[in-house]
């Protein structure tokens, strides 16, 4: 049974103790194609993949961007297994990824390493920061917190308000999508690729943003060195 692949469903995935993802890596996202993700609670053996899957993930890093940044033009759904094919997405996972304890969400935050994952109220001032913002920027939540996240733009894209568009952008578009230069505390800056989206509260109330960051700088120095070529 395939099940479309959401923010809801990998939360849900998540709290039943499922740990990694098949996925097949063969599917072209420039096309119009479905992209079939499996959970599994241990790890795979990568030498003895099932039928159809050619590598996996740890169920809280490529996963959830997936679920939060579906690719254009591609389906992602989950392969789950059920004796009852005619039970519903909304009859086997309820809405208990927006019940979470922080303690739970926390760990799943933290879990990834290799994403900056942060939150801001209205105006993009910094209100909760993960242990992997800390390895992608530099900054430990005491520094942060508080601080404006036109701190982690240059200085030429704050001349020009980038900051402020993406936040509109977001707003406008349900999210933000860009790659750029960004700034580490140190000053080093860092190629990234971000992706925003509003936060609401209950009553469908604006309350802020999250941001999700990724450092792209290995991937744009082997770009480099491939046009050097």
């Amino acid at each position: 049974m395939q099940i479309p692949f959401t923010p809801q469903l990998l939360g849900d995935l998540i709290e039943k103790g499922y740990t990694f993802m098949l996925a097949d890596t063969d599917a072209d996202a420039t096309l119009d194609v479905t992209i079939v993700l499996k959970p599994v609670r241990e790890k795979p053996d990568l030498a003895n993949l099932p039928a159809g899957y050619d590598t996996y993930y740890k169920i809280t890093r490529e996963p959830m961007l997936l679920a939060c940044n579906k690719v254009s033009d591609t389906t992602i759904v989950v392969e789950y297994e059920t004796r009852n094919e005619t039970i519903t997405s909304e009859d086997i996972f309820d809405d208990s990824y927006f019940r979470m304890s922080e303690d739970f969400f926390r760990q799943v935050l933290d879990s990834l390493e290799d994403y900056a994952v942060f939150t801001t109220d209205k105006n993009g001032d910094v209100n909760s920061w993960n242990t992997g913002a800390e390895h992608v920027l530099g900054y430990k939540d005491s520094e942060v917190i508080g601080q404006n996240a036109s701190i982690f733009f240059t200085q030429e894209d704050v001349a020009t308000g980038e900051p402020e568009k993406e936040l509109v952008n977001a707003i406008e578009n349900g999210r933000a999508i860009d790659e750029r230069y960004h700034v580490c505390k140190d000053g080093t800056r860092f190629w990234g690729s971000g992706l925003v989206f509003p936060l609401f509260d209950e009553e469908e109330q604006h309350r802020g943003f999250t941001k999700v960051m990724r450092n792209l700088r290995e991937r744009q120095d082997a770009e480099l060195k491939a046009e050097e070529s």
